[in-house]
């Protein structure tokens, strides 16, 4: 699958580097495995559902073992008109339960390749990166980047809605960013860049603010959403939080514009939802307003 996953290009710069083994993905992470035993660190390139096939040598030759193995997954999320089985919808819910593992969702070409650096830098546990299909869009700026990697993309004065968004999703949660401006609701917005494991900024954004919203394109059952759930209570942190994302079913052939409208994945679906849930008939309820916040709010 050289030329699917663009490595024909590669290969014929560093013949010697690459190895096809066609659709063989438990041959290719039970060898990258050996290869990482051996000194290496080799990078596995896949299309994001055919990690599905190799599961077991994920977790039992790569993890339990502590093997520096990087896994690239194209096509993650929607796919559109590859159909059923080529949308990259299980691998953030499957994979996230790894021991140890480290998976980032790049929003652009740019964090792509500084996530990359960072991913072949990890010697004792697997990393992963997956990245939608299409043609790649113009870079997605940070307002700042905290101290454990979390980039911030927008920040309003108030502090009602924390958007946390997914790779391809985040430049989805800037547009619903600004529909919830036009409503009086200020929105942050970050990219965890690595949404596995959680980081503590995270946890601490989320305490700060009124609701927590999740945006990804994986499903919702056992996804991002759940994770940061389960860490946010861990931390004890009783902030609201919405899952958005891809429902449990198999996806019919169609567009991905038009995947994306019919599950309500896209920015004016999500923000009529959140203003229901900030004004209180929609739940999960947005935590209330404190009364200075109530006094700015009805100023403004």
């Amino acid at each position: 699958m050289l030329i699917p996953v663009g490595l024909d290009k590669f290969a014929k710069v560093y013949p010697n580097r690459v190895f096809d083994v066609g659709i063989a993905e438990q041959h290719a992470v039970t060898s990258a495995a050996g290869m990482a035993f051996g000194g290496l660190h080799p990078v596995v390139a896949v299309y994001a559902t055919f990690i599905n096939r190799a599961f077991d040598q994920v977790l039992m030759d790569v993890a339990l073992h502590k093997a520096g193995v990087t896994f690239v997954l194209d096509r993650a999320g929607v796919t559109g008109p590859d159909g059923a089985s080529h949308h990259g919808m299980w691998d953030l819910s499957l994979l996230q339960i790894v021991p140890g593992i480290r998976i980032a969702a790049p929003r652009d070409a740019e964090t792509l390749r500084e996530e990359l650096n960072e991913a072949v830098q990890v010697k004792d546990a697997p990393t992963v990166l997956r990245f939608s299909k299409g043609s790649v869009g113009n870079p997605v700026k940070a307002i700042r980047r905290t101290q454990d990697g979390v980039d911030v993309l927008g920040e309003a004065a108030s502090k009602d809605v924390l958007l946390l968004c997914v790779g391809a999703m985040t430049t989805v949660g800037l547009s619903v960013a600004e529909l919830l401006a036009a409503q009086g609701i200020g929105a942050t917005v970050i990219d965890p860049r690595w949404v596995v494991p959680v980081s503590k900024s995270v946890i601490e954004m989320s305490a700060q603010h009124r609701l927590v919203v999740t945006i990804e394109d994986g499903i919702k059952v056992g996804g991002i959403g759940t994770r940061v759930r389960q860490d946010m209570r861990a931390a004890q942190v009783d902030t609201a939080l919405t899952e958005v994302g891809l429902p449990d079913e198999f996806l019919e052939h169609a567009t991905r514009g038009e995947i994306l409208e019919r599950v309500g994945l896209t920015a004016q679906s999500i923000a009529r939802d959140i203003v229901a849930q900030v004004v209180g008939s929609r739940i999960p309820h947005a935590r209330p307003l404190e009364s200075s916040d109530q006094a700015k709010q009805s100023q403004a």
